[in-house]
């Protein structure tokens, strides 16, 4: 069944992909609610699988698998929550695939070690919740910087149909991005924190590559927050660091992944 299940909402997020890259390079505004409709639906067995997969009474937060899925998860219900505010459904072209990406990546399952019970803690539970929150607000962040890349490069090109007329205005991207980065940032400071207490607590010494990768990340972020404020950075320089950015922060996930990886050998 749970096989049947991960099958299943990977499919739909297929689907929903592929919808919303039509809609956004060929069909009209009147289409966006059909991919959606399939998007939302791959929320649902999505859900239904976190449910089938998480041990009763605890977060699917045990490994780095149930952290790709919850976070796959998590930024499709955030891409939600955004729509509802601004009119950024089309979006779901780039957030549906980036949610596809980690979920299939969860689906390496059995290639990591589970947390030891010896290291688990409430600490390490906060260390991971506060980092996956962080990931989702950064992965909106973006997903609108991208976008703004893309209508900019548009409308320096003059080619003011098709997608052009689909993406949300300059200005809702780049305050949707702001906003994101703005979300992320306390949340990944508060897991490095927790992290580096969690670490220095349970006796650890060893410098990992991936928190190395963290900190830049934390620095890249703290760059683009101060450069905004001091420097009046906006626009395209904005959007290029937030998607630096997160490119580390899903490094750091990739760390995270190969070090488990290695421990399950």
């Amino acid at each position: 069944m749970k096989a049947g299940l991960f099958i299943a909402t990977a499919a739909l997020y297929a689907i929903a992909c592929i919808m919303y890259l039509f809609v956004l390079t060929r069909g009209s505004s009147k289409a966006e609610r059909a991919p959606g409709t399939v998007f939302v639906a791959a929320l649902g067995a999505h859900l239904a699988f976190l449910l089938l997969e998480a041990p009763p009474g605890e977060l699917p937060l045990s490994d780095i698998s149930q952290i790709l899925s919850v976070s796959s998860f998590g930024i499709g219900i955030a891409f939600l929550l955004a729509s509802y505010r601004w009119d950024v459904t089309i979006l779901g072209a780039f957030v549906a695939p980036l949610s596809l990406m980690l979920f299939l990546a969860s689906g390496l399952g059995s290639s990591y070690a589970p947390v030891p019970a010896r290291v688990e803690s409430v600490m390490l539970t906060l260390h991971i919740g506060a980092n996956v929150l962080g990931l989702v607000a950064f992965a909106l962040a973006f997903v609108a910087g991208f976008a703004y890349m893309l209508q900019e490069r548009l409308l320096r090109r003059r080619q003011l149909t098709g997608a052009f007329q689909r993406l949300p205005s300059l200005g809702v991207l780049d305050t949707l991005g702001l906003r994101s980065v703005l979300v992320g940032f306390p949340l990944l400071t508060f897991g490095m924190v927790t992290g580096t207490f969690w670490h220095v607590r349970s006796g650890g010494s060893q410098f990992y590559v991936s928190q190395a990768l963290g900190l830049v990340a934390w620095a890249i972020f703290a760059g683009v927050i101060i450069l905004r404020v001091a420097a009046g950075w906006q626009g395209r320089k904005a959007a290029v660091g937030t998607m630096l950015g997160f490119a580390f922060t899903l490094l750091v996930l990739v760390g995270y992944a190969v070090r488990a990886a290695g421990g399950a050998a």
